[in-house]
């Protein structure tokens, strides 16, 4: 009740604040969970101003996939701590029974994550040789189908973007064209738009590029609103020796050149190191890291560091920048370590359930393409 004299508005928009910065301390599910206590509290937690604060105090997030089926559970741990404590099992519940990707003729089709974004996450449905694909959102437990740009054409998925002059959620595709019945040596990129549910093709076929096999992502890093490759069609035409870039607001495409000393090494993964787009390149049980300082010229890499892995990561082959330490993937040893880079020691190391990749951060928006 309201003291003399104050307001009833004022003790009421208290009240909201209080409860408000409550809820913004809660995890996702929980907040989910709120929405059913009273009207109030739901149309408190569903405004885009709470929504984006939630988001904003959310972890970064590896996240994993346990099976490659439709629904299966998602393994996350916070990446700057790899607090096992903290670790959480998702589960993103089952795409609609009514989608057509699900399956075929009484034949389960694989499901398997290969992107992240805006808290969204991107499954390629495959059973024979051209696959479909699912978006979901683990924490609000919805799916949506999302056509690949051909039926019977190798399709190669490049990335998943947040568009952010429009806000649009866009993936980005490489799709051979039509000769030798979508198999021949010219392909096309199209983006394909969940907002306004169309997809468009990019300027003209690129010749003597081709989808060899839809079973793999071009995985790209994000940087600058900008993805870059070092495996892609068009980046091995140099062979090896360039970084395919897209940037998503102009869409267009540069190739830009690698280290020089880079080129030969086996293991190379790109991040983002002070702010500069960085390379690292793994061999024989070291780690080295190269910086470009000026993003607009592509000859001003720097080498900057050499770390000699430890014994339980000598075959780490993906590095993660979380400052002061970088968080390294060790695939075939199942494990992730985070190295501090001043005091050259592994400050954690866990095991891998899965194979973690992507990174994710929960979101509690809602989309009209769901």
């Amino acid at each position: 009740m309201a003291t003399q004299g104050e307001p009833v508005e004022a003790k009421t928009a208290l009240n909201d604040d209080v409860v408000t910065e409550i809820l913004l301390r809660l995890p996702s599910l929980s907040v989910l969970r709120f929405h059913a206590v009273c009207r109030a509290w739901r149309a408190l937690t569903s405004t885009p101003a709470f929504v984006a604060a939630h988001a904003r105090r959310r972890p970064l997030d590896l996240i994993s996939q346990h099976h490659m089926s439709a629904g299966s559970l998602l393994d996350t741990i916070p990446l700057d701590t790899l607090d096992e404590e903290k670790r959480r099992c998702l589960d993103p519940g089952h795409p609609p029974e009514a989608s057509a990707y699900t399956c075929i003729e009484g034949m389960r089709r694989k499901h398997r994550l290969i992107a992240c974004c805006d808290g969204l996450l991107l499954y390629e449905c495959s059973q024979f040789a051209f696959p479909h694909y699912l978006v979901c959102n683990p924490v609000t437990r919805q799916w949506t189908a999302v056509p690949a740009p051909s039926s019977n054409k190798l399709t190669l998925p490049c990335g998943f973007y947040l568009h952010e002059p429009t806000g649009e959620h866009r993936i980005l595709f490489l799709t051979n064209d039509e000769e030798s019945g979508g198999m021949g040596f010219s392909a096309s990129h199209f983006v394909r738009s969940l907002e306004a549910a169309e997809t468009r093709r990019l300027g003209p076929a690129s010749e003597a590029v081709h989808v060899m096999a839809p079973l793999f992502m071009a995985e790209g890093w994000y940087y600058r609103r900008t993805f870059h490759w070092l495996s892609h069609p068009e980046a091995k035409e140099d062979a090896g020796n360039i970084i395919l870039a897209f940037d998503t607001v102009s869409e267009t495409f540069r190739r830009m050149r690698r280290p020089t000393a880079a080129r030969t090494w086996g293991h190379l993964f790109l991040m983002e190191m002070d702010g500069m787009l960085a390379m690292t390149a793994a061999s024989r049980g070291v780690l080295d890291l190269w910086v470009l300082e000026d993003y607009s010229k592509d000859d001003t890499w720097r080498y900057l560091l050499r770390i000699d892995l430890p014994p339980t990561m000598m075959t780490a082959d993906c590095a993660i920048n979380v400052e002061p330490a970088i968080l390294l993937i060790d695939y075939g040893n199942r494990s992730l370590g985070l190295y501090h880079l001043t005091e050259k020691r592994v400050l954690k190391e866990i095991q891998l359930r899965a194979g973690a990749r992507y990174l994710f951060r929960d979101s509690l928006q809602r989309h009209a393409f769901f």
